[in-house]
C-alpha cells in the first residue's frame, strides 16, 4: 500500500482556488475505468481537506450542451488529470476533453497530468507530456505532490511540459467528407468539393488552383457501370448459379437411380463433374464481387491520392484516404526526408525520381497514419531518431514499408 501524503512528516495542503476557479482538478476518463478512477478520487478527497474535483456525472450542468459543459469546467479547474487507457484513446468524448484541456493549457498554462492506467497508444498531441504510471509504487504520493504544488512551480517541475505550437510537423489539419456522403451507395467513389480551399488548410495552402487540381484528380476516379454494382443483382445471379449447380447434381443422381444406359450416365456424370464446380465457383465469385471491386477501387484511389500529393508536397501538405468517401489532410515537413532520398541515389535526378515514386506509392497511407496518430510496426524505427518529433517521418515509414514488402516476397517499388 502506498504511503499517505504526509509520509515525510510534512502536511501538504491544496492551493486555494482563484477568483475564476471552482475546482482544483478536472478528471477525464473512460467509463470502463470508472471504478479505478472513483477509487483514486475518493482517496484524494479523504486525504486532502478542501479538495474539489470535477466529474462530468456529478458536476456538469443538466440540460446543457456537453461541449459547453466540458469547456467551462476545464477552464474553471486549476489542473487536468487524464486517465489514459486504450478505452480512453478510442473514446471520442475523452479525446475531445483531452484536446480542450490542451487548448486551455496553451492559453492559461494549465497543467495537464496524464496517468497511464493500462498500456495504450498515447495520441500524438499528448505524447509530449510527462506521464505518470499507475503501476508505479510511488504513484499516489506523486499525484498528491503534483496536486498540492502551485501551477507556476508545477510548470517548471515537469521538464517535458510545453504548450504545443499552433502548427507543427505531423499535425492533422482536416478530415474532409465527400459532398454526396448522405446519398452515396457503398459501391460508388465519393465526390469532393473543389470550391475554394477549406479554412483549416489556408494557413499552408493559399493557391486555390493547386487545391482544385489535387482534389480534381480524385474526382476523376470513375465508378463502375456494371449491373453487378447492385447487391440485388449479385445475390440473384449468385443464387441462380447455385441452383443450376444443385440441379445438375440432382439430375445426375436421378439418372443413376433410374438405370439409364451407360452412355447417358457417362454424359451426365461428365457434365456434372465439369459444370457443377464451375457454377459453384461462379456463384461464389459473383457474391464476392463487391469486396474485390472495393479493394481494386481503393488501390486505384490510393494511387490517385499519390498523384495529388505530388502537387501538395511542396506546400508541406499531404492527403490520405482509408475509405472511398473521406480525406485526411496533414501538415508534414518533407525537406529533410527528401534530402535522404537525394543522398541515397547516385545523382540528383535519380534522387528526385525516387522521392516522387515514394510519394506516389506511400504518401496516402503515411498521411492516414499521421491523421490517426497510429504507425504500425514503428517500434523498430523508434530506435533511430527521425525527422518527425512525434511518430515516424516519411523516409522512416517508406523504409519500413519496403522492408515489409521484401519480407512478403513483393517487389519493393
Amino acid at each position: 500500500m502506498d504511503s499517505g501524503p504526509g509520509e515525510a512528516g510534512v502536511a501538504l495542503a491544496i492551493s486555494p482556488l482563484g477568483p475564476s476557479e471552482k475546482f482544483h482538478l478536472f478528471v477525464s476518463y473512460s467509463s470502463v475505468d470508472a471504478v479505478w478512477t472513483h477509487g483514486l478520487i475518493s482517496r484524494l478527497e479523504a486525504d486532502l481537506a478542501g479538495l474539489r474535483i470535477c466529474l462530468h456525472e456529478r458536476d456538469f450542468t443538466p440540460g446543457r450542451n456537453v461541449l459547453e459543459n466540458m469547456a467551462e469546467c476545464i477552464q474553471q479547474s486549476q489542473k487536468v488529470l487524464l486517465v489514459l487507457s486504450q478505452d480512453f484513446v478510442q473514446s471520442r468524448w475523452c479525446l475531445l476533453e483531452a484536446d480542450l484541456s490542451l487548448f486551455g493549457s496553451c492559453l492559461d498554462r494549465k497543467p495537464v497530468i496524464p496517468v497511464v492506467l493500462r498500456p495504450c497508444r498515447v495520441p500524438l498531441h499528448l505524447s509530449h507530456l510527462t506521464h505518470l504510471e499507475a503501476a508505479d509504487s510511488r504513484f499516489y504520493p506523486k499525484v498528491v505532490q503534483l496536486l498540492c504544488m502551485p501551477n507556476h512551480r508545477l510548470a517548471r517541475s515537469l521538464p517535458a511540459w510545453r504548450p504545443a505550437a499552433s502548427l507543427y510537423s505531423g499535425k492533422s489539419l482536416l478530415t474532409l467528407n465527400c459532398v454526396n456522403r448522405d446519398s452515396l451507395p457503398s459501391w460508388k467513389v465519393g465526390t469532393f468539393s473543389t470550391l475554394g480551399v477549406p479554412d483549416p488548410l489556408k494557413e499552408v495552402l493559399e493557391d486555390p488552383e493547386v487545391y482544385k487540381q489535387a482534389v480534381g484528380i480524385l474526382n476523376g476516379v470513375p465508378s463502375p457501370r456494371s449491373c453487378l454494382r447492385y447487391l440485388g443483382c449479385r445475390v440473384t445471379l449468385g443464387v441462380v448459379l447455385f441452383l443450376v449447380a444443385m440441379a445438375l447434381l440432382t439430375l445426375t443422381m436421378i439418372m443413376g437411380f433410374l438405370g439409364s444406359s451407360p452412355a447417358q450416365r457417362f454424359f451426365f456424370v461428365s457434365a456434372t463433374i465439369f459444370f457443377c464446380p464451375l457454377f459453384f465457383i461462379l456463384g461464389v465469385n459473383t457474391l464476392c464481387w463487391f469486396r474485390r471491386f472495393s479493394k481494386k477501387k481503393m488501390r486505384e484511389l490510393v494511387l490517385r491520392v499519390g498523384e495529388a500529393n505530388l502537387l501538395l508536397a511542396p506546400h508541406s501538405l499531404l492527403m490520405g484516404c482509408d475509405t472511398m468517401n473521406k480525406l485526411h489532410f496533414v501538415y508534414v515537413l518533407l525537406g529533410d526526408c527528401r534530402r535522404v532520398f537525394l543522398e541515397a541515389a547516385e545523382g540528383a535526378g535519380e534522387g528526385e525520381a525516387l522521392f516522387r515514386e515514394a510519394l506516389l506509392q506511400f504518401s496516402c497511407s503515411y498521411a492516414c497514419c499521421v491523421a490517426h496518430a497510429y504507425f504500425p510496426a514503428c517500434e523498430e524505427a523508434h530506435r533511430a531518431r527521425g525527422h518527425l518529433e512525434l511518430g515516424l517521418c516519411f523516409c522512416q515509414f517508406v523504409a519500413l514499408q519496403l522492408k515489409a514488402r521484401e519480407g512478403h516476397g513483393v517487389s519493393p517499388v
